[in-house]
């Protein structure tokens, strides 16, 4: 099962940064799930939150701005993957504003890094999945009433063969029906030992966490 860092190894440094990225591969991870989204300089950047700190929309924010208001030097999509080209990389787009731009920038990488491009947007991923030759994966935070009307949409585009499940959503007859269709699963949101003994009792193609140490890695010691 592929273990992936959840937006890097934020325990000791700054979510979704160079740093802990680097911090996430030492300790053992394979892969990085990070969020992009637009600056108001038309920058694809590496930042979950909608808001900074100040409650100031990102999308209102060129990146100088709000690296200056997060306190550190918030990352470039680009950066990131010129950076660590050897991970395994989850890319989770956070709004159709910054589609054209992720799709101009990974257009490069295609052919140098692994990539997953996923969104709880389906219609962007459906797009991505048009324009390039990319894995692609569709995020759900529910359960389905029937997972084959989740399927249908994706099944036109051969690339988009992924769902990334909220661990609260998730069962082994959900995993069981998706990978007969031909899908490949991936779990978010497990917190405690027990829930990530579970995730890989289940026939899981990656875990996404935030504990290392609940799969068997070494995290470094948290910050101070």
């Amino acid at each position: 099962m592929l273990q992936l860092a959840h937006r890097g190894l934020h325990r000791t440094a700054p979510e979704n940064t160079l740093a802990a990225f680097a911090l996430s591969l030492t300790a053992g991870f394979k892969g990085i799930e990070t969020d992009v989204r637009l600056a108001a300089d038309g920058e694809a950047i590496l930042y979950h939150d909608r808001n900074a700190p100040n409650g100031i929309a990102v999308s209102a924010l060129s990146r100088n701005e709000l690296s200056h208001l997060t306190g550190y030097l918030v990352p470039t999509l680009a950066e990131a993957l010129d950076a660590f080209p050897d991970a395994y990389w989850n890319i989770e787009i956070k709004t159709p504003s910054v589609l054209p731009s992720c799709i101009n920038i990974l257009k490069n990488y295609i052919d140098h890094c692994q990539l997953l491009v996923t969104s709880f947007r389906h219609e962007i991923i459906i797009d991505v999945a048009k324009e390039l030759k990319i894995d692609c994966g569709l995020l759900i935070a529910h359960r389905p009433a029937q997972i084959h009307e989740l399927l249908l949409c994706a099944l036109p585009y051969p690339r988009l063969r992924a769902i990334v499940w909220d661990y609260e959503a998730l069962d082994n007859e959900l995993i069981q029906q998706s990978h007969a269709q031909g899908f490949n699963n991936f779990v978010y949101g497990a917190h405690t030992e027990a829930e990530h003994l579970i995730c890989q009792a289940f026939p899981l193609q990656g875990i996404i966490t935030d504990y290392p140490e609940f799969i068997g890695l070494m995290p470094p010691p948290a910050r101070q």
